[in-house]
């Protein structure tokens, strides 16, 4: 069990040694760093510095009892809540991320995502990207196939606010009649024109600065973006092409 808890806490950036001092703070309460380097079998000055990266990182925390400096960990509640706030930071820098990653002229990649939210992470990527406007395939039933109709409201709500604009081709008999909050242009910041009659679209395609993002149907329960420049660009000139061919109404 040992070698896993220091394998984990390896993972997380610490070298073995910190590690091993965190978990002997960790099974005593509290501890003096004489006891600690008695405990690990290192050298009181190293032990020292090392509890002073623990108490930077926050793995440790000290209180004075007279003139002595005791050293108490972080529960492991708190050690979990610690890295689920940061893992939550990090989702939330990642658009700023792949922007510069993008900015570098580095491979294109793909992110894969599946289960009930993954047309949520499409969804959250436009809006953390997109600049001015996006350009999409989509008949508003298939976005209510794979997406409720609140989660949806606020969405259309936030691009709006940002002043996010976006052209929509479509397929009228795919279309949710009655309801504004698919069909009004001007309200919502959207231009809506149609393919012919006969086109199918089983998918959700979006186009947005230099990514794909790809809705599939809730049968499927999967979506990706793609992060490529070429690709989106492609894309694009075939979309703007259908554009100037589709109908209004």
């Amino acid at each position: 069990m040992k070698n896993n808890l220091i394998n984990w806490l390896i993972s997380t950036g610490l070298d073995e040694q910190r590690a091993s001092l965190y978990l002997a703070v960790l099974s005593r309460g509290e501890a003096t760093a004489g006891e600690l380097a008695r405990a690990i079998s290192v050298g009181r000055t190293a032990v020292y510095d090392n509890l002073r990266v623990l108490e930077g990182r926050g793995y440790v925390h000290v209180i004075n009892k007279g003139k002595r400096k005791i050293y108490i960990p972080i529960h492991p509640k708190e050690l979990y809540k610690k890295f689920d706030n940061q893992r939550q930071q990090l989702k939330d820098l990642l658009p700023d991320f792949l922007a510069l990653y993008s900015e570098s002229g580095s491979q294109p990649f793909v992110q894969l995502f599946q289960g009930p939210y993954a047309a949520r992470e499409v969804y959250e990527d436009i809006l953390a990207i997109t600049k001015e406007r996006y350009s999409y395939f989509s008949p508003s039933q298939l976005t209510l196939q794979v997406i409720d109709l609140s989660y949806i409201k606020d969405w259309v709500h936030r691009r709006v606010k940002k002043g996010i604009q976006s052209r929509s081709l479509r397929v009228k008999a795919q279309d949710v009649v009655g309801e504004s909050l698919f069909n009004d242009e001007a309200n919502y910041l959207r231009q809506i024109r149609y393919l012919p009659s006969y086109v199918d679209l089983k998918a959700s395609v979006y186009i947005y600065e230099k990514n794909i993002g790809v809705i599939s149907t809730i049968k499927e329960g999967t979506s990706f973006i793609i992060h490529s420049a070429d690709l989106s660009f492609n894309f694009l000139q075939i979309f703007d092409f259908l554009w100037s061919v589709s109908m209004r109404s």
